[in-house]
């Protein structure tokens, strides 16, 4: 039986920019990322400001601002290996807005 659903699933209706900037380590090719609620995702963020720092917070400092397009963050996040399942913006820690890639 289908059944409609009352809530959207989360990431459907979230909007991201187009461009993003995420967090790389430059020798062994790591990406920054970030677990909201059990979901691991690639972190991502909207401008360098915010990406410098969630690193400094987080005791990424050794990690590189990378500017790239949705569809590369979305590639970049398939690519890493599981338990990553989104793309999490990060601009607001308060209210990540993640967008599944798997």
């Amino acid at each position: 039986m289908n059944q409609l659903l009352e809530q959207p699933i989360l990431g459907l209706d979230t909007k991201f920019p187009e461009n993003l900037i995420v967090l790389q380590q430059d020798e062994s090719q790591r990406f920054g990322c970030y677990c909201h609620d059990g979901i691991h995702g690639l972190a991502c963020f909207s401008n360098e400001g915010s990406a410098l720092e969630f690193a400094d917070s987080n005791d990424l400092s050794n990690m590189l601002c990378r500017l790239v397009t949705f569809d590369e963050a979305r590639e970049i996040a398939k690519n890493r290996p599981l338990p990553v399942v989104a793309i999490i913006l990060l601009d607001r820690l308060d209210n990540p807005q993640v967008h599944f890639i798997r």
